[in-house]
């Protein structure tokens, strides 16, 4: 077992590249964003996680009310959050024709814009190069969907180009508990390894960057519950898709000021 597998159960409030546990679901913050600023139900629901960790981490590391950049936004419950905590959202998404290339359905973004929010179509496999100097980004559950492992992966080292220095990134993403060898790897749907996410540790750090790596997989009797797709919404920590047992993980990188 590795040293990333040996390391405390993760928290929720300091968020870190981290498995989800059930234990986070339990931490009030979790309820804060979840229950009274996004407004769902409770529920142990993978994409409610993804949602509030994103979201705890821009809180907790300083940003809330900064300039932020969503890729592949969507409908997501977190930009009209973002906005009320007072910051500045360019948020992006697909354009329609390419989205039904690739065979996905975009959601049509329906918050009233404002002052403090703008919106642009970018493809997440090639960043306008105008896109800098904010504060904080982030995606949720889309870089698994951009034409592989490597495409993600690419994704992720260079958005951190349109961060300032002292500026963070978040996402979210499918990780697969099965195997360390074999994964489902497809233009897309992919699901990452543990090699996968220490192999884009050790590059993202080279370059300077600031990560630290939790992969505890949870102690609870309930982390290790999996269910058949499609698992019920209130209990959906893990799920089997494509041979594969699956969970939501998130990864926090920093920017050196």
């Amino acid at each position: 077992m590795s040293d990333y597998h040996c390391k405390d159960n993760p928290g929720f409030s300091e968020p870190v590249c981290q498995l989800l546990t059930l234990n986070q679901f339990l931490d009030a913050n979790f309820k804060k964003w979840a229950c009274h600023e996004i407004g769902w139900q409770f529920g142990f629901n993978r994409k409610l996680w993804e949602y509030a960790v994103i979201l705890q981490a821009i809180e907790h590391y300083g940003k809330i009310g900064g300039h932020g950049l969503g890729f592949g936004v969507g409908q997501e419950p977190i930009v009209p959050v973002l906005l009320r905590h007072g910051a500045r959202l360019l948020v992006s998404d697909l354009c329609d024709e390419e989205a039904q290339a690739r065979g996905w359905s975009r959601m049509k973004f329906d918050v009233e814009s404002t002052g403090a929010l703008s919106f642009r179509f970018v493809d997440m496999n090639e960043i306008q190069a105008d896109l800098r100097g904010f504060d904080f980004l982030w995606s949720c559950g889309s870089l698994e969907h951009i034409g592989g492992l490597d495409h993600g992966m690419r994704f992720i080292e260079n958005a951190m180009n349109c961060l300032r220095n002292g500026g963070f990134a978040v996402h979210t993403t499918e990780f697969t508990l099965t195997s360390n060898d074999t994964t489902y790897d497809t233009p897309a749907l992919s699901f990452y390894r543990e090699r996968d996410i220490v192999a884009l540790a050790k590059r993202l750090r080279e370059k300077g960057y600031v990560l630290e790596l939790n992969l505890n997989r949870g102690d609870h009797e309930l982390d290790r519950i999996v269910f058949a797709e499609p698992p019920p919404w209130e209990l959906s920590l893990k799920e089997t898709i494509c041979g594969h047992t699956i969970t939501s993980m998130v990864l926090v990188i920093h920017k050196p000021e």
